[in-house]
């Protein structure tokens, strides 16, 4: 099976103040993306992992090495439109991905005007259909996002997401600052979109409880490197790198999140 989506090679340098000498966030980076796989890109903050993610769709560019969406290079302006077709990012605070003076309903179908698809019925009625599917109404379209809890604003956020019907969604910490039960809520809705949809996810975590849970794939990074990367069993069974198992140990035994 050919990778959705790929980063080779990953070098980034972020430049220091003054006279202090740049950060490399990521040192050499190389990932696979299958199509349908549900994966997790962990580690403690400063590991590079949101780097990474933010680079895979062009929100970051990379200073070395290059990201390929289905075997093909990305480079040009249309490359990253194409690819942001099939590849969609939401973010940790929704309040960076949904407009305060915009309707929810203009929110989600932005993409859809941008791209001209359909009719304007045609619009509104994928706006409706989308909402129910991450389990809000039709009628929330009419409201504002000041109107939403939290949780009910990353329902939205995917929403948005979910609209241009991507292949693969990346999920930068998403749940994290949610309560337990509304993080299980918004974990077990996208376990759905997966099985029956075959929307594959990236999800950005420090959280290994929750990463335990939902990917199938985990993929460790430390200081800009990727140190293990196992399938979510073996990697909890029989951790290879110190890190990892340091990270393993962080984790409080007997606590686990609400409804899983």
């Amino acid at each position: 099976m050919k990778p959705i989506l790929e980063a080779s090679g990953v070098i980034k340098l972020f430049k220091g103040r003054g006279r202090s000498l740049d950060v490399m966030a990521l040192n050499d980076v190389n990932l696979l993306i299958y199509p349908g796989e549900v994966i997790g890109i962990v580690g403690e903050s400063g590991s590079g992992k949101s780097t990474l993610s933010r680079i895979l769709v062009g929100i970051e560019k990379a200073t070395k090495g290059q990201v390929l969406h289905d075997g093909e290079s990305v480079e040009s302006v249309s490359d990253w439109q194409k690819l942001r077709l099939n590849i969609q990012y939401i973010f940790q605070d929704p309040f960076l991905s949904l407009a305060p003076h915009m309707t929810v309903g203009q929110s989600i179908r932005d993409g859809l005007d941008i791209r001209q698809e359909g009719t304007s019925l045609e619009r509104d009625n994928r706006v409706a259909r989308v909402l129910e599917l991450v389990g809000l109404t039709a009628l929330d379209a009419n409201s504002y996002p000041a109107s939403f809890s939290g949780g009910q604003k990353q329902r939205i956020s995917l929403a948005r997401a979910l609209i241009l019907k991507p292949k693969v969604i990346i999920c930068d910490e998403i749940v994290s600052g949610l309560d337990v039960s509304v993080q299980a809520q918004i974990l077990n809705l996208l376990v759905e979109l997966n099985q029956k949809n075959g929307v594959g996810l990236i999800f950005v975590s420090h959280d290994l409880r929750v990463v335990n849970y939902l990917c199938q794939r985990i993929i460790v990074m430390h200081q800009g490197v990727i140190v293990e990367a196992n399938t979510t069993a073996e990697l909890f069974t029989n951790p290879k790198h110190e890190y990892t198992k340091h990270l393993l140990s962080s984790v409080p035994a007997g606590i686990s999140i609400a409804g899983f």
